[in-house]
Parts: structure tokens; C-alpha cells; sequence
């Protein structure tokens, strides 16, 4: 399978050729969405250019540029398939739950929740895998918690997840990501009669007459799959990250108070999410002294936007900007529990395991290319 330029990487770094465009111009004539014959398609490298367009909705949409309505890349209650004001009004139902403060009051939860998982992790002893026994466990029952899946299910639907993407048997895969979406659409059914303490209760509470069930259930299974699978593929970066910079691990180590810094250097230095959805022009407009045309297509680069070459990963670099989560309307809902996650649990890991490091040469990890799921590393076995 051939990769497209935006999502090629050597191991965690763009390749030089994104670097070579990045440094020739921000905005280039480049062929990177299949399937779009006759749509001019531009790859966008500036991180200007790149804020610029993903807080336009006005000149630029998230909509698939396509003649039959049929083709269109659409799910009931996904927000990324939405312009306003569909978007508008399905956002507006989640937004409540994701404020920082609301997010802030959940740091007992995940702190013990990493907690947890930490001890259950150094029970195993090591060597062990960390993407399958810590990665995808702590931000999957996180997600549970908030979202209101009842503790009962937690654990059988956690491995679902994991399996959905971990499974070396296509079956199972197939299997347990057809289980994600049948129990998202049960949940919302239920939340609908009978609403919880969780984000779903409350959005059927607050807002449950502005959502349709397709519409609820599609919000469940995006939510879910957002906290669950892109988190468990960020932290685990995070992780081999640090054990491949032990002075940027034995740093934080040292000075747990870099914990936001930390967090926000993993999701700038190594975004799992390589572009957003393809912007497509609405209106002629220029862009970086070019002309794009109405209907033209736009890829952003987000490594490109977040990374120089000879860039380097400094837990001291306070907290960049970036464009990890996005920018503009479609900017990431679950970014604040993201940060959260990482801000714990990134500590609490150098802290429990001061010793850990790879426990395989480096060049033999795996990597997942980042489309259609986020960028990943297959497995991650440490040691300590």
C-alpha cells in the first residue's frame, strides 16, 4: 500500500520530502486524497496557512467534494462529517461536559485509574507489552467513566477496543469493532429511556430533543472511539518517546511540575493525527499569494505546522503552540481530557518505573501508518 507524502514518517519524524516542501513554501499543487479526479488538490505545510483554513469554515468546508450525495463521507452524529449548522448543533450538545473545569474534576478518577493500571502493569513483571497492557486499558475505562458506561460492561468493552485494532486475527478485529458499534447504539438507547450521571445522560437530558437516536448513537460511537483509540496511540508514543530521551524521561523524573509541559511537547514533538479531514473550498480565494478555486481541495499537514527539521523533543519548551488537536470549529472536544491523561500519567511512570526502558533494539518496533486510524506503534515491549 502505497502511503501518502502527509502521513509517510521515518519512525516518529515527517520524512525529509515534507520537510523539503515545508521549506520551499507553504502551500503546494499535490495529489494526496484518492478518489477526488478533477478536484485540484494543494497540500498545505505552513502552520499560518494551516490555522488559517481550519478557521474558515466560511471559505473552506469539511464536506467531501463529491457530485452524488450517496458518496458523501457522512455519519449520523460525527462531527468531523458536519458543517454548520449541523455542526454547530451537535457540538453545542457535547461542549458542556468537555469544559476544563468539568474535565479538572475528574483527576481523582484518572489518577487512580493510572494508578491502577501502573501496579497491575509492574504485576506482570517485565518484559511486557505497554501498548496492550497499559496504552489502551487506562484511557478506555477512563472513557467509560466519563461517558457513563455502566462498571459492569467496562472491562468486556475495554477489550473490544484493544482488539478492534490490536488483534492479530482479522475475524476478531472485524468482530470486536462491529461490538463497539452495536454497544454504542444499545447505550444510547438506553441512556434515551433512562439518562445517567455520565456525558451521554447529560446530553439527553439537556439537549435530548435536539438530537435524533441515529444521531446520539453516532456521537457515542465517535466519542468513544476518539478517547479510547487515539489516546491509547498517543500515550504509547508518549512513552516510547520518553525511554528513547532517558534525559528528557530522567528530567521529568526529576521535576514532576513539567507535567503540562511534557504533555503538550508529546502531542506537538509526535501527533498521532497526521492531517484533519481534507478541506474543500467554497468560494475562489487567494491563499499564500495562490488562487484556489471553488471546489479545489485542501490536505493540512499537521506534522509539517507542528515540526522544522533538526526539530528536537525538550520537555523545557514550555507550552508551544500546535496544531495536535486541531484548530477552528472542528478543534478536538476531547483535548482537555487528553491533556489530562497525559499529565498524570506521564509522571506517574517515570516515577513508578525510573528504570524503564525498551526491551527490544529500537529499529525493531512496528509502526501503523496514520490513515485511517492514528499513527500508532504496534507494540512497545519495556522493561525495568
Amino acid at each position: 500500500m502505497v502511503v501518502p507524502l502527509p502521513h509517510q514518517r521515518l519512525r516518529l519524524d515527517p520524512v525529509p520530502a515534507l520537510f523539503d516542501l515545508q521549506e520551499d513554501g507553504p502551500l503546494h499543487e499535490y495529489d494526496t486524497e484518492p478518489g477526488l479526479d478533477g478536484h485540484k488538490q494543494w497540500l498545505v505545510t505552513g502552520y499560518g496557512e494551516i490555522r488559517e483554513i481550519l478557521a474558515d469554515a466560511n471559505r473552506f468546508s469539511s464536506m467531501r467534494p463529491v457530485e452524488d450525495e450517496a458518496e458523501r463521507a457522512w455519519l449520523p452524529g460525527i462531527l468531523q462529517s458536519y458543517d454548520a449548522p449541523d455542526h454547530t448543533r451537535l457540538r453545542r450538545t457535547v461542549t458542556r461536559a468537555n469544559t476544563a473545569r468539568r474535565i479538572e474534576s475528574l483527576r481523582p478518577v484518572v489518577e487512580e485509574t493510572v494508578e491502577d493500571c501502573l501496579a497491575d502493569l509492574e504485576s506482570m513483571g517485565s518484559p511486557v507489552d505497554f501498548v496492550r497492557n497499559a496504552a489502551w486499558p487506562i484511557p478506555a475505562l477512563i472513557a467509560c467513566d466519563f461517558l457513563g458506561v455502566p462498571r459492569d460492561d467496562q472491562a468486556e468493552l475495554s477489550r473490544m477496543f484493544r482488539d478492534s485494532r490490536e488483534s492479530r486475527v482479522p475475524r476478531q478485529r472485524n468482530v470486536s469493532g462491529l461490538g463497539i458499534v452495536d454497544y454504542a447504539r444499545k447505550l444510547a438507547a438506553r441512556e434515551r429511556l433512562d439518562p445517567g450521571t455520565g456525558m451521554i445522560g447529560g446530553i439527553v437530558r439537556e439537549h435530548g430533543g435536539e438530537v435524533t437516536d441515529e444521531e446520539l448513537a453516532g456521537l457515542v460511537e465517535g466519542i468513544m472511539i476518539g478517547a479510547v483509540e487515539q489516546m491509547a496511540s498517543q500515550l504509547a508514543i508518549a512513552v516510547l518517546l520518553l525511554v528513547t530521551h532517558p534525559d528528557q524521561m530522567a528530567l521529568l523524573r526529576e521535576r514532576p511540575e513539567l507535567a503540562d509541559s511534557a504533555a503538550e511537547e508529546v502531542f506537538r514533538y509526535a501527533s498521532i493525527v497526521e492531517t484533519p479531514s481534507p478541506r474543500t473550498a467554497l468560494v475562489d480565494t487567494r491563499l499564500a499569494g495562490r488562487d484556489i478555486h471553488a471546489g479545489d481541495v485542501l490536505t493540512c499537514s499537521i506534522l509539517a505546522g507542528n515540526r522544522a527539521r533538526e526539530d528536537r523533543f525538550d520537555l523545557t519548551r514550555g507550552n508551544p503552540e500546535h496544531l495536535a488537536f486541531g484548530h477552528g470549529v472542528h478543534f478536538c472536544l476531547g483535548a482537555p481530557l487528553a491533556r489530562l491523561q497525559a499529565q498524570v500519567a506521564l509522571p506517574a511512570l517515570v516515577r513508578r518505573f525510573p528504570s524503564l526502558r525498551l526491551a527490544v533494539p529500537a529499529e525493531d518496533l512496528r509502526f501503523k501508518p496514520g490513515k485511517p486510524a492514528p499513527f500508532a506503534v504496534e507494540e512497545l515491549p519495556v522493561e525495568w
